[in-house]
């Protein structure tokens, strides 16, 4: 096995790795489905409407992977996803009160305003992930 095979395949055994990858495929997803509905929506549904609706959708994705590849979760499917989602209302909860302090107050165009909150959620995910919602998993 090659040095590069090697680093690849310890890399990858790595759940922090793991998570970060899973994490970055999530955060385009999720930027993409509020891209497009602000863009579908604009006028008839708010930017915070449009920051919940993308959030529910990013979490039925972004969890049955989050689940089995990154933590190796054992715990029932929805016990799971009931934590998993407590943990995305929280980020969605830091959104809903960052996202106004950014647009309404410092004036931040919406869109950048988002990819601002979708920088500083994740390292709180993780850690509500890593140690609440699949403190079963192989990873502890």
């Amino acid at each position: 096995m090659s040095v590069a095979s090697e680093l690849t395949a310890k890399a990858v055994g790595d759940h922090r790795v793991r998570y970060l990858l899973v994490g970055a495929g999530t955060n385009v997803v999720y930027f993409g489905l509020f891209w497009l509905g602000w863009h579908l929506l604009e006028g008839t549904v708010p930017y915070l409407g449009v920051t919940a609706m993308a959030n529910l959708c990013t979490a039925l994705l972004a969890y049955p992977v989050n689940r089995t590849f990154v933590f190796e979760s054992k715990t029932t499917w929805l016990r799971g996803f009931w934590k998993f989602y407590t943990v995305y209302l929280v980020g969605l909860a830091a959104s809903l009160v960052g996202m106004p302090l950014l647009i309404e107050v410092a004036g931040v165009p919406v869109l950048l305003a988002q990819a601002v909150m979708i920088v500083l959620i994740p390292v709180m995910s993780y850690l509500l992930h890593r140690f609440w919602t699949f403190a079963d998993g192989r990873h502890n």
